[in-house]
């Protein structure tokens, strides 16, 4: 979306976006036992603030619970469709691992577009490891990655997540 037509969506994105690279960027310096770390998770959680704020005054603008779903759906869709020219890139470039990824998250938007719009389950359980959703009780080892039953989080209406 360009700024100048939803300013304060752009804002919250970019926030968003940035404060996850610097999250990342902090765990490399770790890695590195390099004390930029704490910089890098600094900037991150300057821009977590920011882009919580923003959220807040994006709440306001949402739509009904129909909407915001058929919304969230259309999103995983749309991302579904742009990771499969991503994945051809990356292993015509010979980034092999760049290409299993973006197919693993292409399978697991698969399961995101699984969800219907109409009353379903109450519980959820997300793969911790590659983002794979699956509505009911945990399925036990992931169908996309393989991750054992434990690294599932739970998801319900009015609970925090729970497990890992």
């Amino acid at each position: 979306m360009p700024p100048e037509d939803e300013p304060l969506a752009y804002a919250f994105v970019r926030q968003s976006l940035a404060a996850a690279k610097n999250r990342v960027r902090a765990q490399k310096a770790a890695q590195e036992k390099n004390p930029r770390e704490a910089l890098f998770l600094a900037l991150a959680l300057g821009q977590e603030v920011q882009a919580k704020k923003a959220l807040l005054f994006l709440r306001g603008r949402i739509g009904s619970t129909a909407e915001n779903l058929a919304e969230a759906l259309q999103e995983s869709r749309e991302m579904a469709m742009e990771t499969l020219p991503w994945t051809v890139l990356a292993q015509a470039d010979g980034d092999r691992a760049a290409g299993a990824l973006l197919v693993q998250m292409a399978r697991a938007l698969a399961s995101h577009l699984a969800l219907r719009e109409t009353e379903g389950p109450t519980g959820y359980h997300v793969c911790a490891i590659c983002g794979y959703i699956h509505a009911g009780e945990n399925p036990g080892r992931c169908p996309v990655c393989q991750a054992l039953p434990e690294k599932f989080t739970a998801i319900a209406a009015g609970l925090h997540p729970t497990g890992r």
